[in-house]
C-alpha cells in the first residue's frame, strides 16, 4: 500500500491533479447541464466528450454533480473509479444526479430553471496512514475531501462540505461517519479505512445554460408580428427566384440593418447557402456591456414565430479554447446584429443550431490568434460549421464617400485578407462595425482552406432604400469558399464576380 501523498496516484494507479483551469469551468457545467436538463425532459442526453474538446479524455479520479433550490439539497451523485476519462464520469454523473438520488424524488421539468448546478472533479485519492486522533490531522480543510469505509458501511463528502458547514477536521471526519452510518467517533477506529482525495469544483444558475434569448428588437429592425415577418420573407423569396442553388459555402458576410434597408440583400446572401448543422454567427459588440468577446451559453434563440436551437456544447468548447472568450450572455441581451437575421435563418435553415459570438475590438495580433484558435477548433469537428460575420459597412457619411470607403474594405474582403481589412479600415477610419469579427473569420478561413474564393451577392447603401445620402450606411452580401470549388457555379441574380485569393 502506497502511503507518501505525492506518489500515491501514480504508484497506485490513481490520476493526479488533471490540470483544469479557470476557463475550463464554463464547459464542465455546460456539458453537465446539458445532461442534466435532457434526462429530466426524456432525450437523449447528449454525450459530454463533444462539448468537453481536449479535456474530455483527461483522467480523473472521479466527479460530482450536484443540485440545489437555493440552500437546500436536491441531488448529489457522483461516479469514482480508479482512472476514469472525465467525460465518463461526468456523464455518468449528470444523469445520476438528474434521476438517481434514492434521497429524493426525480427532478422535474418545472425545476430546472430554479436550480442551482455544481460540478465536483475528483483526483488524488489516498489512504490515510494516520491512526486515531492523528488522522484529523492529516485533514486540509477546503482542499481534501473525504471517504470512510467499514464493514457496516461507506461514505463519502466533498472537499466544499467542510467549509460550508463551517466544520474543523474532527467534526468533517464525525459528518462522514454520519454519511456512512457509522457512529460518530467511528473514524478512530483502527477498524476504518479513511482515504482522502483532492477537488475542483464550478457552479452557476443552470438555467443559465438552459435560458432562451426572447426578442429585443421586434417591432424596431424587423417586423413584430411573425405573419408580417413571413410576408416579407416570402416576398423576398419570390422574388430571388432564379437564383443559384444553395452551395456548401464555409463563410459568409451579412448587413445587420432594419429590414427595410438591407433585409433584402442579408436574406438574398443567406439563400445560396447550404446550410450544415452548425452555424456560428459573428456580431460586433454594439452595446459595449459584458466581456470584450463573448459567447451566448444559453439553448435557443426566439424571435415571433419562430425558436432557433443554440448549441451549449460547442459555446462551451469555443471558449474553453479560445483566449479571452467568455461564456456570458450580458452582451447579447440587447444586441441586434444576430437577432435580425434569425428569422431568416428560421426560414430557410430551421435545422441548423446557432452559436452566437459578440466580438468587441482589440489589436491584431489578438484578432489573428483568435482566428487561429477558431481555425483549430473548427477542424476537429465532425462537420465543419457556417462561420458568418453579421457587418454592416462604413456608417453615417455621404453616399459618394459611403461608397468610396466600403470599396476600400471590400477590396480587403474579397482577397480574404485579414490584416489588410483591419490596416485599411483603421487607417481609412471605416466605421465598418463588424470588423473585428470579419477578421477573425478571415484568418480563420485562411488556415483551414485557402485559397478562399469570395462571391460579391451585392452591395448598397441605405439611400437605395429612401433613407437620403447625406447620411448614409453601406451594406454588403459576401460568400466565401474554397477556390477549387466556390466557381463551378455561375453568379446568380444581382451578384458580382467571384475572386480567388491566396
Amino acid at each position: 500500500m502506497c502511503s507518501n501523498e505525492a506518489s500515491f496516484s501514480a504508484a497506485c494507479g490513481f490520476p493526479p491533479d488533471p490540470r483544469l483551469g479557470p476557463r475550463d469551468e464554463g464547459v464542465l457545467l455546460a456539458a453537465a447541464a446539458a445532461r442534466v436538463a435532457a434526462t429530466v425532459r426524456g432525450t437523449p442526453p447528449p454525450p459530454s466528450a463533444a462539448a468537453l474538446g481536449p479535456l474530455a479524455r483527461r483522467p480523473v479520479y472521479g466527479a460530482f454533480v450536484s443540485l440545489k433550490r437555493g440552500k437546500q439539497l436536491r441531488s448529489c451523485c457522483g461516479y469514482l473509479g480508479e482512472a476514469l476519462e472525465l467525460s465518463q464520469a461526468l456523464d455518468h454523473a449528470s444523469v445520476r444526479a438528474a434521476s438517481d438520488d434514492p434521497r429524493f424524488p426525480p427532478i422535474s421539468r418545472d425545476e430546472l430553471q430554479h436550480l442551482r448546478i455544481e460540478v465536483w472533479v475528483l483526483w488524488g485519492f489516498r489512504p490515510v496512514a494516520e491512526r486515531g486522533p492523528a488522522r484529523a490531522k492529516a485533514i486540509e480543510i477546503g482542499r481534501h475531501g473525504v471517504q470512510i469505509a467499514a464493514a457496516a458501511g461507506r461514505g463519502l463528502l466533498l472537499p466544499g462540505v467542510a467549509r460550508e458547514h463551517g466544520l474543523d477536521a474532527a467534526g468533517f471526519l464525525e459528518a462522514v461517519c454520519g454519511k456512512a452510518g457509522l457512529p460518530a467517533d467511528a473514524w478512530l477506529s483502527d477498524a476504518t479505512t479513511l482515504y482522502l482525495f483532492e477537488g475542483r469544483s464550478a457552479a452557476a444558475p443552470l438555467g443559465r445554460f438552459l435560458a432562451t434569448r426572447p426578442p429585443a428588437w421586434a417591432g424596431q429592425f424587423y417586423p413584430r408580428d411573425h405573419r408580417a415577418i413571413g410576408a416579407m420573407l416570402d416576398s423576398w423569396e419570390a422574388d430571388q427566384r432564379p437564383r443559384p442553388r444553395p452551395g456548401p459555402w464555409l463563410a459568409a458576410l451579412v448587413p445587420h440593418a432594419g429590414w427595410q434597408y438591407s433585409g433584402r440583400l442579408a436574406f438574398d446572401t443567406l439563400a445560396q447557402i447550404d446550410f450544415p448543422p452548425q452555424t456560428i454567427v459573428f456580431c460586433p459588440r454594439h452595446t459595449g456591456l459584458g466581456p470584450p468577446w463573448a459567447v451566448w451559453p444559453g439553448a435557443a434563440w426566439e424571435v415571433p414565430g419562430a425558436t432557433i436551437a443554440a448549441d451549449g456544447a460547442l459555446a462551451a468548447r469555443l471558449s474553453a479554447e479560445i483566449d479571452g472568450l467568455m461564456l456570458d450572455d450580458t452582451p447579447h441581451q440587447e444586441e441586434h446584429a444576430i437577432e435580425v437575421l434569425l428569422p431568416m435563418i428560421a426560414r430557410l435553415a430551421p435545422h441548423t443550431r446557432v452559436v452566437g459570438v459578440a466580438v468587441g475590438m482589440r489589436g491584431l495580433e489578438e484578432l489573428l490568434r483568435f482566428g487561429d484558435r477558431l481555425a483549430e477548433v473548427v477542424a476537429a469537428l465532425p462537420q465543419r460549421p457556417l462561420l458568418l460575420v453579421s457587418s454592416d459597412m462604413h456608417h453615417r457619411a455621404a453616399e459618394a464617400e459611403t461608397r468610396r470607403l466600403d470599396e476600400r474594405a471590400l477590396e480587403e474582403l474579397e482577397a480574404a485578407d485579414p490584416a489588410g481589412l483591419y490596416r485599411t479600415v483603421m487607417e481609412d477610419r471605416i466605421t465598418m462595425c463588424g470588423a473585428p469579427a470579419a477578421v477573425i473569420v478571415l484568418e480563420s478561413l485562411r488556415r483551414l482552406a485557402a485559397p478562399i474564393s469570395c462571391r460579391r451577392v451585392g452591395h448598397a447603401t441605405s439611400a437605395d432604400a429612401g433613407g437620403g445620402s447625406a447620411n448614409c450606411v453601406g451594406y454588403a452580401g459576401l460568400l466565401y469558399g474554397p477556390a477549387s470549388s466556390a466557381t463551378t457555379e455561375e453568379p446568380g441574380p444581382r451578384s458580382g464576380g467571384e475572386r480567388a485569393a491566396g
